[in-house]
């Protein structure tokens, strides 16, 4: 759970995954994706006033996060003045922003570039990277970026002063997380069994949260051509994302597969888990990081009761992830924004020092490429880009949609998200 406090301190004046406290001095916001644990204050009365009082305050996102935030479902009961100030950025692309006067008015204005760079954490997750007269920041919000992909990675700066990163699994007692697509095959292959045993079983799915999950989904209606149950709220979260189309259903009865949720919302669906053998899968990782933390190897697929699994399924990058992501980004500087499993913040902070510090000794410095335009139009003090070569041609990508969780091979699909097309909010 992130415990980022929001604010940018290379530039003051934005503030990014938090709407509360000193953030509300702020005028333009970031937001990286639509989980509520980087939405605090997103939706009081306070952030409200804040964005009404200021002409010029903005929020920035994924254009499918808008439409999740702003959809006649009002799936997030976002208050009205607070959604009037949404504004779509394309991602893959730089966009010049004006920050408006900040600290009360004892500082001017000032222009800083903002590009948006998928994040592989769930639909419309993206990361940040600031450019400006005080340096590039990058800004990962949750991702999950695999090993060895990261230099597939279009647009993502080498050498910046600061790196905002997702620290959920940066603890050595998480070296490794099954990828996507193995979680995915283990899922499938323990669904088979079942059934092979009992034909009419039905077949129920928890989750750690409701957004991130769709290529189970769509991965099972592929596979078994059966729907997935689900509520209403639900079923609104996915009306935009045109590859779930036919995936998912409000009929209980008319499929084996559920993902209904809690009991009060559908009590017909909650007794079938007593009868024919229904088998309940919990998808979820953090206990895999404890059996794996105790010493143990605990395996993908864990039977934790006759009719129940628990599938290990991570939206989060693991240790040797975030250290080969690291590696390669060479920042000057670290700020974690997620306390890892029984890690202290500070032991965090001291954790990934001494990694850079490593990493420093051993590595080269990175390589100024002539075919990567510097994306700030600002001072002459402003930094030029750089980054480390690429075999991968993703760079050519401009209309590449973010965060996306539908891949029809990992990881490069990652970087491709379909949703609806809307008309984007003007900057």
């Amino acid at each position: 759970m992130s415990v980022f406090n929001g604010i940018i301190s290379e530039y003051p004046g934005i503030s990014v995954d938090n709407f509360t406290g000193q953030n509300l001095r702020s005028s333009i916001f970031f937001l990286s994706h639509c989980h509520l644990d980087h939405m605090n204050g997103f939706r009081s009365e306070a952030f409200a006033r804040c964005l009404m009082s200021r002409d010029n305050a903005r929020i920035y996102c994924s254009e499918f996060s808008h439409n999740l935030l702003t959809s006649r479902n009002k799936i997030f009961q976002v208050p009205e003045e607070v959604m009037l100030k949404i504004k779509v950025l394309r991602p893959n692309h730089p966009h010049d922003l004006s920050v408006p006067d900040h600290n009360d008015g004892k500082k001017g204005p000032y222009r800083i570039c903002v590009t948006l760079l998928p994040a592989g954490h769930c639909p419309g997750s993206v990361m940040f990277v600031f450019d400006g007269h005080n340096g590039t920041v990058i800004y990962t919000g949750d991702f999950r970026i695999y090993e060895g992909t990261v230099q597939k990675l279009a647009g993502l700066p080498v050498a910046p002063k600061c790196l905002y990163l997702d620290t959920t699994f940066f603890t050595r007692q998480a070296p490794t997380i099954p990828s996507r697509d193995v979680s995915i095959r283990r899922i499938s292959e323990s669904i088979t069994s079942h059934l092979k045993k009992y034909p009419n079983a039905s077949i129920f799915f928890e989750s750690e949260t409701q957004l991130g999950y769709e290529a189970v989904f769509l991965e099972l209606k592929r596979t078994f051509n059966q729907k997935m149950h689900v509520g209403r709220a639900k079923l609104a979260l996915y009306q935009d994302v045109e590859d779930t189309t036919g995936a998912f259903t409000l009929d209980g009865s008319s499929t084996k597969f559920h993902a209904c949720g809690r009991k009060k919302d559908s009590n017909e669906c909650w007794e079938k888990r007593t009868i024919n053998n229904a088998l309940t899968i919990k998808l979820c990782v953090l206990g895999y990081i404890k059996i794996n933390a105790d010493g143990g190897k605990c395996p993908t697929v864990r039977k934790v009761q006759p009719n129940r699994l628990k599938i290990c399924f991570s939206m989060h990058s693991s240790y040797n992830e975030l250290v080969e992501f690291i590696g390669f980004v060479q920042p000057d500087s670290i700020v974690p924004c997620v306390q890892p499993y029984k890690l202290s913040m500070a032991a965090a902070q001291q954790e990934l020092d001494d990694l850079l510090m490593r990493q420093r000794k051993a590595s080269q410095p990175p390589v100024t490429l002539p075919y990567l335009k510097r994306r700030y139009d600002g001072t002459e003090s402003a930094p030029s880009w750089k980054a480390k070569p690429s075999n991968s041609d993703l760079h050519e990508v401009e209309d590449a949609t973010c965060g996306g969780l539908f891949p029809q091979k990992e990881p490069l699909a990652v970087l491709n998200v379909p949703f609806k097309k809307t008309k984007p909010s003007q900057n």
